[in-house]
């Protein structure tokens, strides 16, 4: 259902800028996705494709996360990333990440210093991420929520018999 598209943005931002060369191309991800999809830095280094990715960085799948704890009671199950021992949230750095690809990488930690890091960015003329904490159980507006149609009956859709 609404975990089909999760990522598409990491590496969908490279076909927006082939597209539209003269036209600035931000991606807005989240963190998970942006791990899930690393690899798309390394093709926009590879082609010098100069993309933005902000890697909204809040610690979680969060929209799973908020998914998870409204339909099962404030509940979740391996959504949150933490240090086993000591279940601190914990994630890569991301702009450090970047720089090892030879990517230009920031991190913002305030919300008032993104805007000035996004246009940086978009001035730059090549690949660049900002890694922009938004802290572990911030979720962006819209997370954790997907209005899809029903499939209009009670079985799964995979494996059941269609009549026609």
């Amino acid at each position: 259902m609404g975990f089909g598209a999760m990522g598409f943005g990491v590496a969908g931002v490279l076909g927006a800028k082939l597209a539209a060369p003269e036209r600035p191309c931000v991606a807005v991800c989240g963190d998970g996705a942006f791990a899930m999809h690393l690899s798309a830095i390394m093709t926009a280094v590879e082609y010098d494709i100069p993309a933005v990715w902000v890697v909204w960085n809040n610690y979680a799948f969060a929209s799973i996360r908020g998914l998870q704890r409204g339909y099962l009671g404030g509940r979740e199950l391996a959504t949150d990333f933490q240090e086993h021992a000591s279940a601190t949230p914990y994630n890569p750095d991301f702009a450090a990440m970047a720089e090892s690809a030879g990517i230009t990488g920031v991190r913002v930690d305030k919300a008032v210093d993104l805007s000035e890091a996004v246009d940086e960015a978009v001035k730059a003329g090549r690949p660049y991420v900002i890694d922009a904490n938004i802290q572990g159980e911030g979720n962006p507006v819209g997370a954790g929520v997907w209005e899809l149609p029903g499939l209009g009956h009670g079985e799964p859709a995979i494996g059941a018999r269609t009549v026609l």
